[in-house]
C-alpha cells in the first residue's frame, strides 16, 4: 500500500527495505554535504517511489540529442504508443498503451489560488505540458502516472501482467553482482549474469542460451556500477580495482545528470492552516484521518490520491532562454525542512510529540535543464559496496543562477494577492535571505535531488564521443549479447521528469528485440561480427 497509494511516497524516502540507501560523495561546493539519492529497491525500480509526474520534456530536448532515429518526431510516436491516457482521446496522447496516465484526482482550493497568483505574476496558463504544438511555458496541472488514483509503476503496468508466462522467471531477494563476459579470438561475448541472495553466500549464475542476450535495466546508478564490475568501463579505473578489462569504454559512469532542487516555503495564517493537504491527511496529533482513508478507498480521490506536487509551472528564468529552465512544483502544504527528505524525519518527531503539521505552501524549484555533470565510479570491486557517486551540482554556475532566480520568482508569485492573503511568513529561505549571495548560500546548504538521474551509459554513434551503447540498437560497444535499456542511455536530460522518456526507450527496445521496428535505417545499422 505504501507504493500503490500515491501519498505513501512520504514513507518511501530512505525506506530500510524499498530504497537502496544511496548518497553522493561529500560535496565541498555544497557545504561539505552528502546528497541523498532516492533509488527504488523493488520490482519496477524507481517508478515505484517517484512522484508519479508524467512529463516528456519538449520536442527540442530530443532534437538536441542529434542522434539518428531519436528526433522528436520519431520519439513522439513511441510516447503515444506507450501511453494509456484516461482523459483522452487527446492530441499528443495515446490510449492503447500500458503506461497509465491521467489528470490529478485531488483538488485543493490553494491550487486555484496558486494559478491566480501565477497569472497575476505574468505567467500564461498551459492546459497540457505534453502538447508539443505549443511552448512548455506556463502554469497548470501536471499529468500523473496513475490509474484511478493508484500509482501506475512499471511493475503493475508491464511486469505483473506477464508474470504467468512460461518463458519468464523473476528472482526476487537477489542482487546482480556481475555480467559474465567471455573473451575470445572474435571478441567479447556475454554468457550470463551472476547474482547472490546474500552478501557472503554463494553466487549463482543465470546462463544464456545460444544467441541469447542480457538486457541491463538497472538504472543510472546501478547499470554503470555493474558494467564496471564486469570489466566494461574506463580501463584505468578497472585496473585500479583489480578488474580485468573486457571493453575499455571511457564513457561508463560519466555524464551523470540530475535536476537539482531547492525550496521556498511559507506558513499559513492560523485561520487558514486547515486548508493544507497535510491537515486533510493528518489530525492535530499527526495521525491519519479516517475520512481521508475512506475517501480514497471508496472514491480513489482526496489527499491520499496525490504525491502532493502535481500542480505547478514551467518557467524561463531569463528572457534570453529558448525554453524553460525551471519547474515549479506547488504543494498546498508547508515543508518542515528545506530538504524534502528531512521534512519527513521532522514529521516523525512531530508525531512522537503529538503535535500538528503546520499549514502553508511550498514551491519546490527544479533546474530541469541543468548543465552540470557528475559521475559514477567504484569504491571497491565488491558489488555490495555502493558506488562512488559524484553528483557535482553547480559545476556549471548557470544551474545555481537558475535556482537563485527561481527563489525570487517564487517569492514574486507568493506575494500576489491570491496567495498573499493566506500566508503569515516565509519559513524557507526566510526573509533574512535577501541578497543573491544570501540565496546562493541557502541553496548550497539545502539543494537536494529531483530524482531524475540519467546519462551514465549514454547512447551515441561512437565510443570516441563518450558513448557506451549504440544509438542504433542499444548494444554495448565492444561486447556481443549485451544491451542497456534504462535511463542511463539518455545522453542529455530532458526538461521534465525522466520516467516517461525511460519507458519510451524501453518500448522501442522491446519492438527492436522482437523484430517489429528498427531505430536507425537498416543500411546504417552496425553489422554484428
Amino acid at each position: 500500500m505504501e507504493v500503490a497509494v500515491p501519498a505513501g511516497i512520504t514513507r518511501l524516502f530512505a525506506h530500510p527495505v524499498m530504497d537502496w540507501g544511496m548518497s553522493s560523495l561529500t560535496q565541498k561546493q555544497l557545504v561539505a554535504r552528502e546528497i541523498y539519492l532516492a533509488r527504488g529497491r523493488m520490482l519496477g525500480g524507481s517508478s515505484g517511489s517517484n512522484a508519479t509526474l508524467y512529463h516528456r520534456g519538449s520536442a527540442a530536448d530530443y532534437d538536441a540529442w542529434g542522434l539518428e532515429g531519436w528526433s522528436s518526431k520519431e520519439v513522439l510516436d513511441w510516447f503515444v504508443k506507450a501511453e494509456c491516457y484516461a482523459n483522452g482521446p487527446k492530441p499528443y496522447h495515446g490510449t492503447g498503451g500500458s503506461m497509465n496516465t491521467e489528470q490529478p484526482r485531488y483538488e485543493n482550493v490553494l491550487h486555484d489560488e496558486f494559478f491566480k497568483a501565477a497569472a497575476a505574476a505574468g505567467l500564461p496558463a498551459n492546459p497540457d505540458f505534453n502538447d508539443w504544438s505549443r511552448p512548455q511555458d506556463g502554469f497548470g496541472e501536471f499529468q500523473v502516472s496513475q490509474k484511478k488514483g493508484e500509482r501506475a509503476d512499471t511493475y503493475r503496468t508491464y511486469l505483473k501482467p506477464a508474470m504467468a508466462r512460461g518463458n519468464l522467471k523473476v528472482v526476487i531477494g537477489a542482487r546482480a553482482t556481475k555480467v559474465n563476459i567471455e573473451k575470445g579470438s572474435s571478441g567479447a561475448r556475454t554468457t550470463g549474469v551472476e547474482y547472490a541472495t546474500q552478501q557472503f553466500g554463494d553466487r549463482f549464475t543465470a546462463e544464456l542460451a545460444p544467441g541469447g542476450e542480457v538486457l541491463m535495466c538497472s538504472g543510472a546508478v546501478h547499470t554503470p556500477h555493474l558494467l564496471m564490475l564486469s570489466g566494461v568501463g574506463p580501463a584505468a579505473t578497472l585496473r585500479e580495482h583489480g578488474i580485468d578489462v573486457v571493453s575499455d569504454l571511457s564513457g561508463v559512469g560519466q555524464n551523470l545528470q540530475d535536476h537539482p532542487a531547492a525550496v521556498l516555503a511559507a506558513r499559513a495564517k492560523p485561520e487558514f492552516e486547515k486548508l493544507s493537504v497535510t491537515s486533510e491527511v493528518y489530525d492535530d496529533k499527526c495521525n491519519v484521518r479516517l475520512g481521508a482513508v475512506a475517501q480514497y478507498l471508496f472514491q480513489r480521490r482526496g489527499p491520499l490520491a496525490t504525491t502532493g506536487c502535481d500542480h505547478g509551472a514551467f518557467v524561463r528564468t531569463s528572457s534570453s532562454l529558448a525554453q524553460p529552465d525551471l519547474q515549479m512544483r506547488f504543494v498546498p502544504g508547508c515543508a518542515l525542512d528545506p530538504d524534502g527528505v528531512k521534512s519527513y524525519i521532522v514529521f516523525g518527531e512531530l508525531k512522537k510529540q503529538g503535535r500538528a503539521w503546520p499549514g502553508g505552501i511550498t514551491l519546490q524549484l527544479l533546474a530541469i535543464r541543468a548543465k552540470s555533470k557528475g559521475s559514477i565510479g567504484l569504491k571497491a570491486a565488491d558489488p555490495f559496496i555502493n558506488p562512488a557517486i559524484n553528483i557535482n551540482y553547480f559545476s556549471d554556475p548557470a544551474d545555481l543562477a537558475t535556482l537563485v532566480q527561481a527563489v525570487k520568482m517564487a517569492r514574486q508569485i507568493a506575494a500576489q494577492e491570491p496567495l498573499k492573503k493566506y500566508l503569515q511568513e516565509e519559513t524557507f529561505p526566510g526573509e533574512r535571505a535577501a541578497s543573491d549571495k544570501d540565496l546562493e548560500e541557502y541553496i548550497r546548504r539545502t539543494v537536494h535531488s529531483g530524482n531524475a538521474l540519467v546519462g551514465t551509459a549514454a547512447m551515441g554513434a561512437s565510443p570516441a564521443a563518450g558513448a557506451v551503447v549504440s544509438s542504433a540498437d542499444l548494444k554495448v560497444f565492444g561486447v556481443e549479447g549485451l544491451r542497456v535499456v534504462d535511463a542511463s542511455v539518455l545522453p542529455r536530460i530532458p526538461g521534465g521528469q525522466t520516467g516517461a522518456a525511460t519507458v519510451m526507450v524501453a518500448e522501442r527496445a522491446a519492438a527492436l528485440l522482437r523484430g517489429q521496428a528498427s531505430i536507425a535505417p537498416p543500411s546504417r545499422q552496425p553489422v554484428a561480427v
